[in-house]
């Protein structure tokens, strides 16, 4: 958090999904899962 201040913007990208059913999880969801895709992002 201290390396944004004085920050203007970002190179980052979001993405939302607004679904009216729930969303299943595939199998190769659960293979990024286990190699720690969510983390990818992190220096």
């Amino acid at each position: 958090m201290e390396r944004s201040i004085g920050k203007t913007k970002t190179d980052e990208l979001a993405v939302m999904v607004d679904t009216f059913k729930p969303l299943q999880i595939t199998e190769e969801a659960i293979e990024d899962r286990r190699r720690e895709i969510p983390k990818s992002w992190l220096e």
